[in-house]
């Protein structure tokens, strides 16, 4: 099942590196500041963790995360050139995409710093963040098309940093995924290595020679008695 698992999301990286699900997953969660990572114990993937320090990535996230939703709430949609609808259209999308920073963001944060080298809990937060440049992706475009010039340049820039932020997860799921498949091989070539591994012998003994019959004891004659006179 866990070879499964580890294919499936290989896959479904490499269909998400260049297209992910429109809209932007919303989790709800409380914001929370970023922890260092702790190393499972016992876990064989510590090194990688320790060598790639998740603690960084995740600060990078969130700042940006911060900057994006400043950003987007600082939108005057109200005065872009472009009809009733498209104007609804596009407040929902940025109402979307700040419920989604506030809460779906700090959430897969946090369940990642619980579990650094899950691959599970790094998907999550790659697939979130996919789904979320898909979006803002869609709203930066409308305000480069109808609003104001500074408006569109704060969000080109939250765009660039928050593409380079899913390419590093990307990335970080690839070298998770390879440690973990090295780790199975080697449990599985150490089941194989028991399982012809020469068993002991055991010495069965059988006895065939019947039961020896003890002798009863013979009866001692009953004392000689004196005549009596």
């Amino acid at each position: 099942m866990r070879r499964r698992i580890t294919v499936c999301i290989l896959f479904a990286c490499s269909t998400l590196w260049g297209q992910s699900p429109g809209g932007a997953t919303h989790v709800p969660g409380q914001s929370q500041g970023p922890q260092a990572a702790t190393p499972v114990a016992n876990d064989p993937r510590s090194a990688f963790t320790e060598a790639h320090p998740l603690a960084e990535i995740l600060q990078q996230i969130q700042a940006s995360s911060s900057k994006s939703n400043a950003d987007v709430a600082r939108l005057r949609i109200d005065k872009w050139k472009i009809d009733a609808t498209g104007r609804q259209q596009a407040q929902a999308t940025a109402e979307s995409i700040r419920r989604n920073l506030s809460n779906a963001v700090p959430d897969l944060i946090q369940q990642l710093q619980s579990s650094p080298a899950s691959l599970i809990a790094n998907f999550r937060l790659y697939r979130n963040l996919n789904a979320l440049y898909d979006t803002f992706s869609s709203l930066v475009e409308s305000a480069g098309a109808f609003g104001a010039r500074e408006q569109y340049d704060s969000l080109a820039d939250d765009i660039s940093q928050l593409d380079h932020l899913r390419h590093q997860m990307a990335e970080r799921i690839d070298l998770l995924a390879g440690t973990d498949d090295a780790e199975l091989a080697r449990l599985r070539a150490k089941v194989a290595t028991l399982a012809t591994a020469p068993k002991p012998v055991t010495k069965i003994v059988v006895n065939d020679d019947p039961p020896k019959s003890r002798k009863k004891p013979k009866a001692s004659p009953p004392p000689a008695q004196s005549p009596v006179n």
